[in-house]
């Protein structure tokens, strides 16, 4: 009772934290710029610029993907050699992108919001909002600063030129109610990966255990049988009491699924798996990459962003939705060799074209990629490939696919068809949360009144 008490100061308030966040991330995701969104701002590309390839690359050099795209005007190509290496060759002069400069990030910003006026860059290596991982092969940036009058900052790579990341007052602001006390993400905890990922594991653990010691209280206390009421309590306490055992049980759902998204002590970490390797194949030669590219010059299409990638150790381009050989022609990919390639990743149950969402590929902030090829090995592995590329989508192995059990279909509540997302979802969600917020919200009240009336009684102890 005392150690549900005390916790439930400090550790209560950290869940009342997260319901209430919650609410805010159902309406305010964290600020991103999907590849989508940043292909899309993407200008056509002058193919008269193209091709020089300069002498950057020498020799047989092996290359796992490129693509080619506007920067500021002139085509560049981007390259990510087999030892992982990634290079970006200006086409249009043969030279490598060392540097991307202030006046260069600032256009590259204005075309991608679609936005002439006046704006400042300003260097950055890392702040609240590329604090992440996911950010290091592209620092440092230019964060460029738009005066649109919605404070729009856009993030633009010195090493790429590419948009990586986007904000606005609103979403920083809203951000900062959502998703950052959500899952203490304040960069001066955030950057420190193994320290926050600590910190989220045992805090967790704690909060689990706070929610089950109230749960046996409230259930010990319970009295659904006699005449003086459901609870021996009164006022606030007799509230906590109720919403307690109506809402503890999914308050430890969230504080539990919290938990399992942190893949605690790798309990849920997948092995490793070489689908992809075999559905790439080995890596194409930077000659074919060469090749390839100027014959597609010399068609001159209207394209924004051309992939150069392989299937099974064949190069092919992507435009758009337009599959082209290596020689630039048409090569749609029939189901006969997407099935072909399913057959690559192992003893296949089942394979074919899938046009609706299904237990494990669906959509929910993002909309899932339709329709999509979905290969169910015989060891129950599902694998989801794009018809038009051969690409891999996702993966769901074992791991995996407990990890969406136990975590995002017990945190989000989208284990149900039709209600994974939308209006209805989140009005449901908000009422469960404001429930549970309640709940905690009475709990971490009287334990702070209870707290201060008992070091008022010590303080006055040792007076006398």
């Amino acid at each position: 009772m005392v150690t549900h008490r005390y916790l439930g100061v400090s550790l209560g308030a950290l869940i009342l934290l997260w319901g209430l966040s919650g609410m805010v991330m159902l309406f305010v995701r964290y600020p991103e710029v999907s590849p989508r969104e940043r292909l899309a701002a993407l200008p056509p590309i002058d193919w008269s610029r193209c091709c020089d390839f300069g002498e950057v690359l020498q020799g047989p050099v092996r290359i796992n993907a490129a693509s080619i795209e506007d920067l500021a005007g002139a085509p560049v190509l981007r390259l990510e050699t087999a030892d992982g290496e990634r290079l970006v060759i200006d086409l249009s002069s043969g030279r490598p992108l060392q540097d991307v400069s202030a006046a260069t990030a600032r256009l590259v910003a204005a075309r991608h919001e679609r936005f002439s006026r006046e704006s400042r860059a300003t260097a950055v290596e890392r702040d609240q909002w590329t604090v992440t991982g996911y950010f290091n092969d592209r620092r440092p940036f230019w964060r460029v600063r738009l005066a649109d009058g919605q404070g729009t900052e856009v993030y633009v790579s010195r090493r790429s030129g590419e948009v990586v990341q986007r904000t606005t007052t609103a979403s920083r602001l809203l951000n900062w109610l959502g998703a950052i006390p959500h899952w203490l993400y304040p960069a001066i905890l955030r950057q420190h990966t193994a320290l926050w990922a600590q910190v989220v594991i045992w805090t967790s653990l704690i909060g689990v255990f706070l929610t089950v010691t109230g749960l046996y209280l409230g259930l010990v206390a319970w009295r659904p049988f006699r005449h003086g009421g459901p609870s021996p309590y009164r006022g606030l306490l007799n509230w906590h009491h109720l919403t307690g055992l109506a809402t503890g049980v999914l308050t430890l759902t969230w504080v539990a699924s919290g938990l399992v998204s942190m893949n605690p002590w790798g309990f849920l970490e997948s092995p490793p798996d070489r689908a992809e390797a075999r559905l790439l194949g080995e890596p194409i030669t930077f000659a074919e990459v060469q090749s390839a590219l100027s014959d597609l010059a010399q068609t001159n299409p209207i394209a924004a962003h051309v992939e150069l990638a392989r299937l099974q150790g064949r190069l092919y381009l992507l435009n758009g939705d337009q599959r082209l050989d290596a020689l630039a022609r048409p090569a749609p990919l029939t189901e006969a060799q997407l099935a072909k390639v399913g057959r690559s990743l192992g003893n296949v149950a089942s394979q074919g074209l899938i046009h609706a969402e299904d237990a494990y590929y669906f959509s929910h902030h993002e909309a899932a990629s339709l329709p999509a090829w979905r290969v169910v090995t015989e060891s129950g592995v599902r694998y989801y490939l794009d018809p038009t590329s051969g690409r891999l989508l996702t993966t769901f192995d074992p791991a995996a696919k407990a990890y969406r059990w136990l975590h995002l279909a017990l945190h989000r509540f989208d284990f149900v068809p039709g209600l994974r997302a939308g209006p209805a979802w989140a009005a449901a969600m908000v009422i469960l949360l404001a429930g549970v917020s309640f709940g905690v919200a009475t709990g971490v009240w009287l334990a702070w009144r209870r707290m201060v009336h008992d070091l008022r009684g010590l303080r006055g102890s040792k007076r006398r």
